[in-house]
């Protein structure tokens, strides 16, 4: 039996040894009051069958106060759903597919799954919610859990899908906090030295545009989208090494000519090439004059 407070502890080397029928201790005893008497603990709460990673079951002791929060959480349910919402909690934070629960339950009928499910969830155990990697599919979860972010892809999501108009909210208060930083390091007469992720989320959040925490790589996140559009660079080579909320950088200084990048480029658009003007890069005065701009 594993201590209550230990559950996951490190099986004994001789593991395959410890059963009921060659275990010393209980060696003494009748074999059929034995399984009588763990039947009726088990029926009690009082003891608990997990999934061992060594493959098999073991039991694990329950106290009489967790069997008694145990009865009332699962009074008038039958095996099979217990054993439902005993392998959606052994699935922890990455949650499980109702087709999942098929081959770990051995309940080969899908409808039978699917009224478990309904039920268990009407009950409050368990929750659903979607993977931005499935697509709408459904997963299930128990109800006092939060998915994984890697599965609903954090706080930029809402039910599986990019909350567009919440990163641009962000994105744009990011931005102005870059802006007010160069302004008032500019009317000091000092050099912008630019601004921390760590300070950029704390803008963020008391703003109260955003109802959750934002993690720092959530925020890196929002940074790389300014820096990638040319409005924000970094002060650093090679940040790599830092932690995401270490990382600092610093408005952009824009330049006073404006180019429209390759559509500005004089062969590109150029409405005298059939008026005498040479067609040829290398002798156009109009590219000599954009390059020297």
């Amino acid at each position: 039996l594993a201590p209550p407070e230990t559950p996951d502890m490190s099986p004994p080397k001789d593991y395959e040894k410890h059963n009921l029928y060659s275990n010393a201790a209980l060696s003494s005893l009748d074999q059929e009051q034995l399984l009588q008497a763990i039947q009726r603990m088990l029926n009690s709460s009082r003891l608990k069958l997990v999934s061992h990673a060594k493959g098999g079951q073991c039991m694990m002791y329950v106290s009489e106060e967790k069997a008694r929060q145990e009865i009332e959480k699962f009074g008038g349910l039958s095996n099979n759903e217990i054993l439902v919402y005993q392998k959606i909690e052994e699935s922890g934070v990455k949650g499980l597919f109702q087709r999942d629960l098929k081959s770990r339950t051995g309940i080969s009928n899908p409808t039978t799954i699917r009224t478990i499910m309904e039920k268990l969830m009407k009950r409050k155990l368990i929750k659903d919610f979607t993977s931005v990697h499935t697509g709408k599919k459904k997963m299930y979860i128990l109800a006092g859990l939060e998915p994984s972010k890697e599965l609903t892809g954090g706080n930029w999501y809402t039910n599986g899908e990019l909350d567009m108009e919440l990163v641009d909210a962000c994105k744009r208060l990011a931005l102005l906090f870059f802006e007010k930083r160069e302004q008032s390091e500019r009317l000091k007469g000092q050099t912008d030295r630019g601004v921390s992720v760590v300070e950029v989320g704390e803008y963020i959040k008391c703003a109260g545009v955003v109802s959750c925490d934002l993690t720092m790589e959530e925020v890196l996140q929002l940074v790389n989208i300014l820096m990638y559009d040319g409005l924000i660079e970094s002060l650093l080579a090679d940040s790599t090494m830092l932690k995401p909320g270490e990382r600092i950088f610093r408005l952009v200084k824009q330049s006073s000519v404006s180019f429209e990048h390759f559509t500005s480029l004089p062969t590109s658009t150029c409405d005298r090439a059939n008026a005498g003007f040479p067609v040829q890069p290398a002798l156009c005065p109009f590219l000599d004059y954009w390059l020297r701009l």
